[in-house]
Parts: C-alpha cells; sequence; structure tokens
C-alpha cells in the first residue's frame, strides 16, 4: 500500500523568490545542516541545461525516537541519496529518494511545484508517494516517513519565513 501526503505552506515572496531560494546551496545547507540538525546534506553533482537543472544530493537525516521494529529493520547511521530534476517549463522539482539500505524495498518519491498567490506571495505544494514493502512493518515505516516529512516541512516553513526577512526578501 502506498502512502501519500500533500504539504502546503504559503510564502511572503514571488515564486521567483522561493525557487531562487530553494535551489541555492547555501540556503539549503543553512536549512538542513543548520536549522534541521542534518549530519550532512550536500549537493554531489549538478547539472543545468536550458529546460533543466538536474541534481544529486547526498542526505544523512537528524532521526529520533525510532520504534524499535523500525530501527531493526533499518539500522543506524541511515542514509539517502536523493535524484532531482528542476523542469523549468513545468516549473516542477521531482524527486527521488533512494535509501542507502533497502533501496528495493523503500520507493519514496515526490513532485514540488508553487503557485502563486497574488505579488510577494505564493504557495509550495510538496505532493509525496511513500511506499515500503517489508512484510510486517511496511506500514509503520510508511507512516513514520510522511510524519517525518511533514514535520521537517513544517520546520521549513518557519525557517523560510525568518530567512525571507533577515534576508529582506519578505514581500518580493
Amino acid at each position: 500500500m502506498t502512502e501519500r501526503a500533500r504539504i502546503e505552506h504559503e510564502f511572503h515572496c514571488s515564486e521567483e523568490v522561493f525557487l531562487g531560494l530553494f535551489l541555492k546551496e547555501a540556503y539549503n545547507k543553512a536549512l538542513f545542516e543548520g536549522h534541521l540538525k542534518f549530519p550532512m546534506w550536500r549537493v554531489s553533482s549538478e547539472e543545468e541545461t536550458p529546460e533543466r537543472i538536474t541534481r544529486t544530493i547526498e542526505v544523512e537525516p537528524f532521526v529520533a525516537d525510532l520504534p524499535a521494529a523500525i530501527q531493526k529493520v533499518v539500522g543506524n547511521n541511515l542514509r539517502y541519496r536523493e535524484e532531482a530534476y528542476y523542469d523549468k517549463r513545468e516549473r516542477k522539482y521531482h524527486v527521488k529518494v533512494v535509501p542507502n539500505r533497502m533501496a528495493d524495498k523503500i520507493l519514496v518519491s515526490g513532485v514540488q511545484l508553487t503557485e502563486s498567490l497574488g505579488p510577494g506571495r505564493c504557495k509550495r505544494i510538496f505532493l509525496a508517494d511513500v511506499e515500503v514493502k517489508i512484510f510486517g512493518v511496511g506500514g509503520l515505516i510508511e507512516k513514520r516517513i510522511v510524519q517525518d516529512l511533514i514535520k521537517s516541512y513544517d520546520i521549513g516553513k518557519h525557517f523560510t519565513d525568518n530567512y525571507l526577512i533577515e534576508h529582506g526578501l519578505a514581500g518580493t
């Protein structure tokens, strides 16, 4: 069974400003390593063409309080690779998460898009699909991944609000 999530947040900036931040390495490092306390977040490759930006990101998330059943399956030292591309024409960011363990059994993908809400305002929408093919605990792991995604996006929303203000970008 696939667990799905739709995560939406409004920002006091234009789509262009938001996308500029979202695709900027310095902003992401500040968010993930600084604010979310991820032990590692780094772009390992990035290529830009007139149609798209393709990048691979290596990630070690901060994970706390895993239920014993999940920890037994995924172990310690959880890491993953994001294989992603931003389609400039569609204005959508497509991502596939490849975990360092059980990549054939844990499938996470998503699409992020933005909508204009008028001058100096936009909405970010992230649509995620999570499927874990592990007998007995798959549904539990799916629900936990979705919970962690929602929590991270909510924290990221507040970080971004402050970042926009601190960098004089709010309302632009």
